[in-house]
């Protein structure tokens, strides 16, 4: 799904975005919403300490005033999201921070504000510390400190040393739980995008176990027999050159190999391929879970056949095969059902990247529900790609190989 999809869903209807969201994604929103009414509680403050002053003041300072507090305040709320989003500042980013804080220093020293000078400089020392919880408490602690004297320093009461120590203390205070507010965000954030990312792997570790089991008994049957093959067949080769009448009983031999080969590889791959449904639909919730599809499962059947529950199975991992790889899905919905003798697999998504079913994967699928009496069937409208099967619920070995 394009993010201008994504973004159409949040306006129209935000309760099925929230619904279809996984937790990532709600905890990247939740924590990037907290940011700006936090964030706006200093120039609120700010502002009504210069209000109460407007005569004393003038509109021009005060408009000056007002500039300056919400081009720091919007500085820092970049600073902060990109941070909440796991973006590297660059150079120009701290640049930004930086300078606006200075400078908005700078104007509340030299312009007359009034008493609304102390909670503009608060302000300002809050929105430097803050982003600073990203880098760790041996950042955000000497900076409290130097920012509070600082401020502490430039008061009223400067020539009262016990007085300029309790101011500091407290703006330190205010300062480090701040900080250490946005790192407990930031390591909320990180743990839920660890959990994934490790998700994400585990699902990538599982299939690449599998196709590395499934090489090596390939290999460990077809080598060795394909090794005698080859040095039989040179033998008989051989032996016809010379007219000599083993070379008939060799060939049987090169036969009997072959045969019994092909015996061994289609008993590993019935193997590999006898999947089981309880477990291929868990597997598969899993799998979607790790990708960032929210799935909706359901599965009601009796007692089935092997091979109707292995065929479900299949349709099962086939479908998801294709919403993980060819959709950009934000929702799969999977119902396995026993309707009156027959077992209809329904699996709908949502995310469809253009023309879906002219790869061999849903051909090779139809191919193998054909045999079992079965049928496939899929439709794609818009972005929602449905995919239907319809299998009978017993199913004996001899209309299996019919």
């Amino acid at each position: 799904m394009t993010e201008q999809r994504r973004g159409m869903i949040v306006v129209m209807n935000p309760l099925r975005w929230w619904r279809d969201a996984d937790d990532l994604t709600r905890v990247l929103l939740y924590t990037r919403a907290s940011m700006p009414p936090l964030v706006a509680v200093g120039p609120f403050v700010v502002l009504a300490a210069a209000g109460a002053e407007v005569e004393e003041i003038g509109t021009a300072p005060l408009i000056v005033l007002a500039g300056v507090i919400l081009a720091v305040t919007l500085t820092a709320l970049y600073v902060l999201d990109r941070q909440v989003m796991g973006r590297l500042l660059t150079r120009r980013d701290i640049g930004l921070w930086a300078g606006s804080c200075v400078l908005a220093t700078v104007v509340l020293v030299v312009v007359p504000v009034g008493d609304a000078r102390g909670p503009g400089l608060l302000t300002i020392g809050a929105f430097v510390i803050a982003p600073l919880g990203a880098f760790g408490a041996r950042f955000y602690v000497p900076a409290g400190l130097v920012v509070a004297l600082a401020i502490a320093l430039r008061s009223s009461v400067r020539d009262q040393p016990a007085t300029v120590a309790s101011l500091v203390v407290q703006m330190l205070c205010l300062f480090l739980a701040l900080a250490w507010a946005v790192q407990a965000s930031l390591w909320l954030v990180g743990v839920v995008r660890r959990l994934a990312d490790a998700d994400r792997t585990r699902a990538e570790l599982a299939v690449a176990e599998e196709r590395l089991r499934f090489s090596r008994d390939l290999h460990d049957i077809v080598g060795r027999d394909l090794s005698a093959i080859a040095v039989t067949s040179d033998l008989v080769a051989e032996l016809a050159r010379r007219g000599r009448p083993e070379a008939a009983e060799r060939a049987e031999e090169v036969r009997t190999i072959a045969q019994e080969s092909l015996r061994q590889v289609r008993a590993a791959v019935r193997g590999y391929r006898a999947i089981d449904l309880r477990i291929e639909l868990e597997g598969s919730a899993a799998l979607l879970r790790s990708a960032g599809v929210t799935s909706r499962v359901t599965a009601q059947v009796g007692e089935l056949s092997d091979d109707v529950r292995t065929a479900a199975a299949w349709v099962v991992r086939e479908g998801v095969t294709n919403v993980v790889r060819h959709a950009a899905a934000t929702r799969c919905r999977i119902d396995v059902r026993d309707e009156g003798g027959r077992v209809r697999v329904r699996m709908e998504n949502d995310g469809a990247r253009g023309p879906i079913g002219s790869g061999s994967g849903l051909a090779g699928l139809a191919e193998r529900l054909r045999p079992l009496g079965g049928s496939l069937s899929f439709e794609q409208q818009d972005d929602v790609f449905v995919l239907c099967a319809d299998l009978p619920a017993t199913v004996t070995v001899e209309e299996v190989h019919a």
